[in-house]
């Protein structure tokens, strides 16, 4: 058994070692992609979707509720471009769709201050808050940060259903979440791979 274990750890390092590790600017460069859908959905019952041309927007700002610019239609537009491609059929909101396709766009800043501490997060020293009241010691300055980040969610609703079921459920949810850059156009490309990221890892979302 110890030599069965030996070899399993060593064959699992040098796999490691050969693993490709990725690339830190991809990583920072695009959004997170979550998916998720309702085990119970049969999507290849559904042939007819609808999604309004505007998108809910939720940021600091409480005057904030909707976008209806060309970002806004960028990202309905992309969700119909895969939607149809997999398939379903766009139709009016009058004309009893199957499925109905909620957007939302969120934008959060985050403000945060740290206050570095002599020997502070360095390894096989003292705990900085071993100096009690003391701490911050020594550094008698803190530093500010601000991240921007930005989701986009989209939700599938089972329309078809609804009365049936009494409810509505929510068949499929899309996440993208990532850090915003300083360029609105770099923001937007991003959301719209992030979307394509999405269909493509939900190879069950087919009307066929």
């Amino acid at each position: 058994m110890k030599r069965f274990n030996y070899l399993l750890l060593t064959a699992l390092v040098i796999l490691s070692a050969c693993r490709k590790e990725p690339d830190l600017s991809d990583l920072s460069g695009n959004f997170v992609v979550q998916t998720d859908k309702d085990p119970a959905a049969q999507f290849n019952t559904y042939k007819t979707f609808y999604i309004s041309d505007t998108v809910a927007y939720i940021s600091s700002n409480p005057k904030d509720s909707i976008l209806t610019d060309n970002t806004a239609k960028s990202l309905v537009a992309q969700i119909r471009k895969n939607m149809e491609a997999r398939g379903y059929t766009y139709v009016g909101r009058n004309r009893n769709p199957d499925l109905g396709i909620n957007t939302v766009a969120v934008k959060d800043v985050t403000v945060g201050i740290v206050y570095p501490g002599y020997w502070w997060g360095y390894p096989g020293y003292w705990d900085p808050w071993d100096w009690g009241w003391y701490y911050p010691y020594y550094y008698p300055w803190a530093t500010t940060y601000s991240v921007t980040t930005g989701s986009v969610i989209a939700e599938i609703i089972d329309v078809k259903n609804a009365q049936a079921n009494q409810k509505l459920d929510v068949a499929w949810t899309m996440n993208l979440n990532g850090a915003l850059g300083s360029s609105a156009s770099t923001n937007l490309q991003r959301a719209l791979d992030g979307i394509d990221q999405a269909f493509a890892q939900s190879p069950y979302l087919s009307a066929q």
